[in-house]
This record gives C-alpha cells, sequence and structure tokens, in this order.
C-alpha cells in the first residue's frame, strides 16, 4: 500500500472515529468516578478486542484502572501511544447534551481532553494495521487517573507507564494538542504537599495570650514559601487556607496546601526540603506543622534522543504540507515524564488540536482527529531501524 493510499483509507474512517469519539465522550469518567472510568475501560476493551488487539487492565482499589492494548511483537523496539480516560468534569456539569458540534469543534465533557487524543492513538493503530506495518509492536497505553496525578491508585497508575516502557524505543502522549501543531518536548513536574499547623486553642477576649494560633502561623509560612519562587525553575503556590473556628477563638488548627512546580525532578527534592525547612521553624514554639506530599507528577525531561524524535515529526508535519511544529516547553504536567525517567523520548501534546482544557468550554477542532494520525503514521512508518 502506498502512504497516499494509506491517508486515504485514514480520510474514510473519519465518520466512524466521529462515533467512537461521541461514545466516548458520553461515557461520562471523572476522576474521582471510578465506575465511569471502569465502564469507559470496558467499552474501549471491547473495542480493542474488536480490532484484534490483545489487552490487559491494571485495576486498583480505589482508582480508575490503565487499560493496554497491543499487537504481536516485533524485532525493533516498540512504541507507546499514550492517553488518559478519566476527566476533570463532575457527571451532569454538561448537561444532557454531552457531545456536540458547534462550527469546526467538537464540545463536551473531555472532548478535547484527553477523549480526542485516544481516538487519535486508536485510528492511528487501525491505519498501521491497514498499512501492514509490522516493524515494530505498537502500544496503546491508558491512564484512568491522570487528573488528580494519580493519587487515587496511590501512585500505582504512573508506574504502569515504567512498567509498559520497558523496552519500549520512543513515546507519543496523545494529550490535547496546540491549536497551531506545536508540540511538546519538555515539562515542569508538580507537587501538591499539605502542611498541618496544631496550635492551642483559648478564648480571643477573656485569655487570648493563652492560645497559640494556627493561622497566624500558618500566615507567615505562607510569605515565606511565596518568597522562595523562581517563576523559571521552581515554584510555589500557596492555593488554599483551612482553618480556625470563629473570630472569637484563637485558631488551634490550620491547614495550607502547596502546588509546587519544578523543571527537572533533581528540582523536586530541593524544593520538598524547601517546605521542610520552614515547617521545622514555627515562630511560635508552642505550634507545631506536619508536612505531607499527597501527589506528585514528575517533571518531562530531555533525554539523548528527543531532539532526533521530534526532528523526524517536523519532517512528517512538512511532507504532508502542515505547518512546521515547534518543540516547547511546559510548565503543565503529564505522564510522559514517567517514560522520559526511563531514558526514553516522547513528543507529548499530539493529541486533538483545541483549546479550553479543564473548563465547560473545552473544544477540539473536529478535522484534528484524521490530521494528527496521518503526522503519528507518517513518522512512525519513516523512522529509521536504530532508532
Amino acid at each position: 500500500m502506498k502512504l497516499s493510499e494509506l491517508y486515504e483509507y485514514i480520510d474514510s474512517q473519519e465518520r466512524q472515529m466521529m462515533n467512537l469519539w461521541q461514545h466516548l465522550v458520553e461515557i461520562e469518567s471523572w476522576s474521582q468516578d471510578v465506575q465511569g472510568v471502569k465502564q469507559l475501560s470496558s467499552h474501549l476493551d471491547t473495542y480493542f478486542s474488536a480490532m484484534g488487539l490483545n489487552t490487559r487492565q491494571y485495576i486498583f482499589e480505589n482508582g480508575g484502572p490503565s487499560l493496554v492494548a497491543f499487537n504481536r511483537m516485533a524485532d525493533l523496539p516498540s512504541i507507546i501511544l499514550m492517553a488518559h480516560m478519566d476527566t476533570v468534569h463532575r457527571p451532569g456539569s454538561f448537561g444532557k447534551d454531552l457531545f456536540r458540534r458547534e462550527g469546526d469543534f467538537i464540545c463536551g465533557p473531555g472532548a478535547y481532553d484527553c477523549k480526542g487524543g485516544i481516538v487519535i492513538a486508536i485510528l492511528t493503530m487501525k491505519a498501521l494495521l491497514r498499512f501492514g506495518y509490522d516493524r515494530r509492536q505498537i502500544k496503546i497505553v491508558l491512564s484512568g487517573d491522570e487528573e488528580v496525578a494519580h493519587e487515587l491508585s496511590n501512585g500505582k497508575g504512573a508506574e504502569v507507564y515504567r512498567q509498559e516502557a520497558e523496552g519500549c524505543a520512543l513515546a507519543f502522549n496523545c494529550e490535547s494538542g496546540m491549536m497551531n501543531g506545536d508540540v511538546v518536548t519538555q515539562r515542569k513536574g508538580g507537587a501538591i504537599v499539605k502542611i498541618q499547623l496544631h496550635g492551642i486553642a483559648a478564648h480571643s477576649g477573656r485569655n487570648p495570650l493563652d492560645g497559640a494560633s494556627a493561622v497566624k502561623e500558618a500566615a507567615r509560612m505562607v510569605l515565606a514559601i511565596e518568597e522562595l519562587n523562581d517563576y523559571n525553575d521552581t515554584y510555589f503556590n500557596c492555593g488554599k487556607i483551612v482553618g480556625g473556628d470563629g473570630a472569637n477563638v484563637i485558631p488551634a488548627e490550620c491547614e495550607i496546601t502547596v502546588g509546587a512546580r519544578f523543571s527537572t525532578n533533581a528540582g523536586f527534592d530541593a524544593a520538598i526540603e524547601k517546605l521542610k525547612k520552614i515547617c521545622e521553624t514555627c515562630q511560635d514554639p508552642r505550634i507545631t506543622a506536619e508536612m505531607k506530599v499527597t501527589a506528585t507528577f514528575r517533571a518531562m525531561e530531555l533525554t539523548s534522543k528527543t531532539d532526533r524524535l521530534f526532528d523526524e515529526y517536523k519532517k512528517a508535519c512538512v511532507e504532508l504540507g502542515f505547518t512546521e511544529p515547534q518543540a516547547l516547553a511546559s510548565g503543565r504536567c503529564s505522564d510522559a515524564a514517567y517514560i522520559t525517567m526511563e531514558g526514553i523520548p516522547v513528543l507529548c501534546a499530539v493529541g486533538a488540536r483545541g483549546r479550553d482544557n479543564h473548563a465547560l468550554t473545552e473544544r477540539a477542532v473536529a478535522a484534528s482527529i484524521c490530521e494528527q494520525a496521518k503526522k503519528l503514521v507518517t513518522t512512525i512508518i519513516g523512522l529509521p531501524d536504530d532508532f
């Protein structure tokens, strides 16, 4: 089969892929709704089996499952197509009309982030099977709790990526893509840290000096934490503070929720140490502070082959007549980090082009399903054997 015929095949699948996209969006799969994510995973498992693929599921007690679909082994190292099944939207947030078309865009819960990416991964796999591509095994790896940094699976969802990456050559993360077609080769890591302060309650009118205000100490800590910020490297956001019982009570308890962002995984360790030092130096010795990291996304770092993989993808885009993409560094996190931690290059944000992810106005460009699949197929087929 010629590449031109393969592109015609991809275009011929547009209606079927649109129907699949609609089914996926209409199965609402908020991260916390584990049953919803399981329903979506089951639907995709059946779809993959109908394609003649092998599948395996990783089941977690409190989080949505991870699902892997793959064809037979090949001589050369494998390729991973990544995406996630969970969304940030509570069921019912979009009303009854879940999947709708507005001009050039498809709208609905997760339509852009990241169910359009799942469809692209599937269409890419279908096209490669149709082409008879057999030089490398292709795996589709889907997570069920990506949007909550794998907190629900106690980090096991992230470990699935590292496990499935063993023996692989490269990966493409079909995360929500840029409107202009640029891709991401680096991402900051992120962590959620909770600081719990324990003080002493007292009546604010009768005996205020007998109290030790956890809220006052928290205010001092917030200012100290914000002073650490270097927005080009590591920075912190004290995004939530909860404490106290009322205006007439010296507050005994207060909790600060801190979001940390770091450019490298070494920077993560340094960031946590800085927070620990602040927690160990309460101004009022009667107050104690406990710190706990509740969720973590590692940083997506460059590997020795990242530039080479990007060049192959860029070449494919130009050959297809699309705008030449740029390689970007992003402050947002993604599961691509867990692959790059194994020294395997990843191109991220090669999913559906669109905008407004994590918002009720999220939307994906309908035509980008076939466009992005063509870019991936062309890149994969053109990869040299020594990659």
